[in-house]
């Protein structure tokens, strides 16, 4: 164990402490396991039994992932702030995707197959910006290259995806829809609070009503106007 950091150290390129090799070591690990899994789950029918599976082995992996990326970045910040920068984005992708193909809204579909392939894109990003310039032939490439070609490659493949096993238009429709009705909800809610009455039709507060009543009471007006109450409705009716 003592022997680890010496035997890290010429591949990081800079003299690390025990608490940064034994992160690397599961950030290594960790990174190979998304690496494989997410490559098994792309590839396989879009079905109950491999790709849920893999997908779910990917997501926890990536967790780890970002956890040691976190790690490692706040012993080195100087060297390693992008690995902070980029698991974080690569594990919120993966969480937004992972949250749509298990809560299943309407139009979720679209919104998993662009979080978890933006994810494994951005994990791509980060092994090739981190690595390519000390691997054969890639250290051939200009830096950038490391930056944009998992995107250049990955997003028309997540594209081609897309319009495979998903249909975006409606997709971004029903998703729309959702968001405006919890909208609507939460406006609807803020006429039962138990302050001063903005609900009420006449909602004179005097002139002693500060800036937020004014502003609660414009947006239930907006509310009103946009999200009519579904019992006043059936009252007129």
């Amino acid at each position: 164990m003592s022997r680890l950091p010496q035997l890290l150290s010429p591949l990081v390129g800079d003299r690390v402490s025990l608490a940064f090799s034994l992160l690397l070591v599961f950030h290594v690990l960790a990174g190979l396991t998304c690496v494989i899994t997410g490559l098994v789950a792309i590839t396989s029918q879009k079905r109950p039994g491999r790709h849920p599976r893999f997908g779910g082995i990917y997501y926890w992996s990536l967790s780890v992932v970002f956890a040691s990326a976190t790690g490692l970045a706040a012993i080195r910040w100087q060297h390693d702030a992008y690995l902070f920068v980029l698991g974080a984005a690569s594990f919120s992708a993966a969480s937004v995707g992972y949250a749509a193909r298990k809560i299943r809204w309407q139009g979720w579909t679209s919104v998993h197959i662009l979080g978890m392939s933006l994810s494994y894109v951005v994990l791509l990003t980060a092994f090739y910006v981190d690595n390519g310039p000390r691997l054969p032939l890639w250290n051939r490439l200009p830096v950038i290259a490391f930056w944009i070609g998992p995107g250049l490659i990955g997003l028309p493949l997540v594209a081609r995806a897309l319009l495979r096993y998903a249909h975006p238009a409606a997709d971004l429709r029903a998703d729309a829809e959702l968001t405006d009705r919890m909208r609507c909800a939460s406006l609807r809610g803020l006429c039962r609070l138990p302050q001063r009455s903005a609900c009420s039709n006449g909602g004179h507060e005097g002139r002693s009503e500060g800036i937020d009543d004014r502003r609660r009471r414009g947006a239930v007006s907006r509310a009103r106007r946009r999200c009519p109450d579904p019992d006043s409705a059936r009252r007129r009716g």
